[in-house]
């Protein structure tokens, strides 16, 4: 019966997933379409962001229903919840980004667009390996083997480059944007959304350290 509670959660921790990756792609759609000038479509896609984030949120309370019911040993149930959190809480900030971006009605100059669009395919790219590697631990049966944890340990260490990458990128465009000539408020509201969007990948890293926490614990 444990055994079949931890495969159901398993199963609704790729549910989850993959309504935070669709937030997360309305939220790469609705920067394009703000981008493009149009305002009908980045607001009916930013909608869209907000049904997945709530979806995102469903899951998310099914998963610790189960845990609660007595899936994992009572050692694990904690850090496999704090690591749904950590999912759940990349699309709430997805989708708040999208906020900011819809009712603030940014001044987003062009020259500003590929950096910020780069910084968000490569958050796209963090959470898809994040969930490549909690699959391999739903396979938690054959991670004994040294050889069958490594590629685990691989995702997570190219989970912390990664977002080491974005840092340098945020940087980058903070320089920029507080050397141009914008006016202070312009400067100070893009500070806000660039530091929206790259909150996500800290979070995404955030929910790798827990991951890894539990690979520990596997071993013991």
């Amino acid at each position: 019966m444990i055994a079949e509670k931890e495969k159901k959660v398993m199963e609704l921790i790729d549910d989850h997933f993959e309504k935070v990756d669709d937030c997360l792609d309305c939220f790469k759609r609705c920067l394009e379409a703000f981008f493009q000038g149009d305002r009908p479509k980045y607001e009916a896609i930013h909608e869209n962001c907000d049904y997945a984030e709530t979806e995102a949120d469903i899951l998310q309370r099914k998963i610790g229903d189960y845990l609660y019911s007595g899936a994992f040993l009572p050692i694990e149930r904690k850090d496999v919840y704090m690591m749904t959190e950590f999912v759940d809480k990349i699309a709430n900030t997805a989708e708040a980004a999208s906020d900011v971006l819809v009712f603030q009605q940014l001044r987003l100059p062009e020259e500003y667009k590929d950096g910020l669009l780069d910084i968000v395919e490569t958050v796209a790219k963090m959470l898809r390996i994040l969930r490549e590697a909690v699959r391999l631990f739903a396979l938690k049966e054959t991670l004994q083997a040294d050889d069958n944890l490594a590629p685990i340990r691989e995702k997570i260490t190219t989970i912390g480059v990664m977002e080491s990458e974005i840092d340098k990128h945020e940087e980058a465009l903070m320089r920029s944007i507080f050397g141009s000539e914008l006016p202070l408020a312009n400067k100070l509201q893009l500070e806000i959304f660039l530091r929206r969007i790259t909150d996500i990948s800290d979070v995404i890293e955030d929910a790798s350290d827990r991951l890894y926490i539990l690979v520990i614990r596997e071993r013991i």
